[in-house]
């Protein structure tokens, strides 16, 4: 084993529209940690960036994520990776770990101690590739059954419009309407290629070019009836423009705001809110992990569709710890398809 821990720390605070990217970050090198009593050193097989992690170099995000990670820092992410080292009798050399293990090769990890303790699981039956475990059977699977289950409340039969359909979290909210027997599932997404990937791989009904077509038009075609259902990872315009065709008692469920979640500019709330009064509709926000104690409720569903072959697998990897940077970044300029994974070590 290495002597020698890679980490990247945080540099700088991004301004408001700055692309988060490399120079907010510095790239250092420390000696291993060695765990103490009660504790255990996990290596890290694989990080996966999120949205979300911008918000932690954020002080306006500060009433969800907490306080800015102070400068200095190693930088926070959610990631997997294996127990090398165990000074704890209920974790053991060997075990497969889920937890915060932030942007380095090895993290020591205290299982009663820190505010993302709620979230960290051995997982009991592995999987390979590994990265399937932050991916469709993780975080990003999770965040689409429950968002689907309890935030849209999906039920047989229902017309479902999921934007943001290309990424992690969307590419998979798609696919399990599909399987709950949704009538139609319609995916928004930045490029002719993507549209083509979500409804010629994924299985979705149909794709919609948010950048070369006309939203307005293309829902007016696609939901005579109205949109059942409508799976939100962005909000801003484009919620306003599907408000206007959701169905009579449709549901919206709120995952996402990242068209607007960084922007500079003053927000401003939708223009047509109205019409969830006028078609007895509702909008309700959910958070993955407010289902944590039901996780393997969702773990289970997600193996056997994935086991099936019903739910595919939609991850893309960057290879190697000094993507990070890049990886996260390719989350804010429409480069990412699928679910972003960067791997830093070979599973074992």
């Amino acid at each position: 084993m290495t002597t020698v821990n890679r980490q990247w720390r945080v540099a700088r605070y991004p301004q408001p529209d700055e692309l988060i990217g490399r120079p907010h970050f510095s790239w250092t090198k420390d000696s291993l940690p060695v765990p103490g009593d009660g504790e255990f050193l996990v290596r890290t097989i694989c990080l996966a960036p999120g949205p979300a992690q911008r918000g932690y170099l954020e002080e306006r995000q500060a009433g969800f994520y907490g306080s800015p990670i102070p400068l200095g820092d190693v930088m926070r992410g959610r990631g997997i990776g294996e127990v090398v080292e165990s000074n704890h009798a209920e974790y053991k050399v060997g075990d497969i770990f889920v937890g915060s293990l932030g942007w380095q090769d090895y993290s020591v990890q205290q299982p009663e101690q820190g505010e993302f303790v709620f979230s960290t699981r051995v997982i009991k039956k592995p999987v390979q590739p590994l990265s399937l475990h932050l991916g469709i059977l993780g975080q990003a699977g999770g965040t689409a059954y429950f968002g689907l289950s309890e935030g849209g409340q999906i039920k047989a039969g229902d017309n479902v419009l999921i934007s943001a359909a290309a990424g992690g979290v969307g590419s998979v909210a798609g696919q399990i309407a599909r399987i709950k027997g949704a009538e139609a599932v319609v995916g928004m997404a930045s490029s002719d290629e993507k549209c083509h990937w979500l409804c010629e791989e994924l299985g979705f009904s149909a794709a919609i070019n948010y950048r070369s077509e006309d939203v307005n038009e293309q829902l007016a075609q696609l939901f005579p009836n109205g949109v059942d259902l409508y799976f939100d990872n962005v909000g801003g315009e484009i919620l306003d423009v599907v408000l206007n065709h959701v169905a009579m008692q449709g549901r919206i469920a709120l995952s996402g705001f990242i068209s607007t979640q960084y922007a500079d500019a003053p927000r401003v709330g939708p223009v047509n809110y109205t019409q969830l009064l006028f078609k007895r509709a509702q909008m309700r926000g959910f958070v993955y992990f407010d289902y944590w104690d039901r996780y393997d409720e969702a773990e289970a569903a997600l193996s056997q569709w994935y086991e099936s072959g019903k739910l595919i697998n939609s991850e893309t990897i960057d290879d190697g710890l000094e993507e990070m940077p890049e990886s996260l970044a390719s989350l804010f300029t429409g480069g990412n398809r699928g679910i972003k994974i960067c791997r830093v070590s070979p599973d074992p």
